[in-house]
């Protein structure tokens, strides 16, 4: 089998080896700046182009608030810690501990889904057939309204959202908004 043919040798006696002119492939110069250098100048009109299909913004496109300072932030944290004291202490389960560390707020359709598990840990009561469950205990300030409800549930929470409130009354529970 014969050896291939290098490209270098086509361009033999050529001068620019099929760069162009010689100016060229000398630096950023050929093309007007390294990076996005002239937008607003030299390359006006090509930005523009971009900028009416959607593919890049002209100016400072705003502030953004670095995480640490934000209350999700640390709220998040809190419960991040809070589920490993509990594990640690035995409160909860491998079960629990994983189900609520995947969830930064929770639904009442996860509650609903492991209130008995939180009853036999000792995060809840029963009382009759209602359950009472105190969120802050768990390390959770939010409640949400996705999911089913279909048990009894007294709620304790810092703040829950009205659909929340309303399919826990709706299956005979109750939420308490606690400031």
């Amino acid at each position: 089998m014969p050896m291939p043919k290098k490209k270098v040798k086509k361009y033999r006696g050529s001068r620019t080896c099929g760069g162009g002119s010689a100016k060229k492939r000398r630096g950023a110069g050929h093309r007007g700046g390294r990076g996005n250098a002239g937008v607003l100048k030299h390359k006006y009109l090509r930005t523009i182009k971009l900028v009416k299909e959607g593919k890049y913004e002209i100016g400072k496109s705003g502030f953004t608030r670095p995480k640490v300072v934000t209350r999700e932030y640390k709220l998040l944290r809190e419960l991040k810690e809070r589920l490993i004291e509990l594990k640690a202490v035995g409160a909860i389960d491998d079960y629990l501990y994983a189900y609520f560390k995947a969830r930064p707020e929770i639904n009442v359709g996860d509650i609903n889904a492991v209130a008995d598990r939180l009853v036999e840990n000792g995060l809840a009561e029963k009382d009759g057939d209602v359950y009472k469950i105190n969120l802050a205990d768990i390390g959770y300030y939010r409640l949400l309204g996705s999911g089913k409800v279909d048990k009894k549930l007294h709620i304790v929470v810092e703040y829950a959202t009205p659909k929340a409130i309303e399919k826990v009354e709706s299956a005979g529970g109750k939420v308490e908004v606690a400031e």
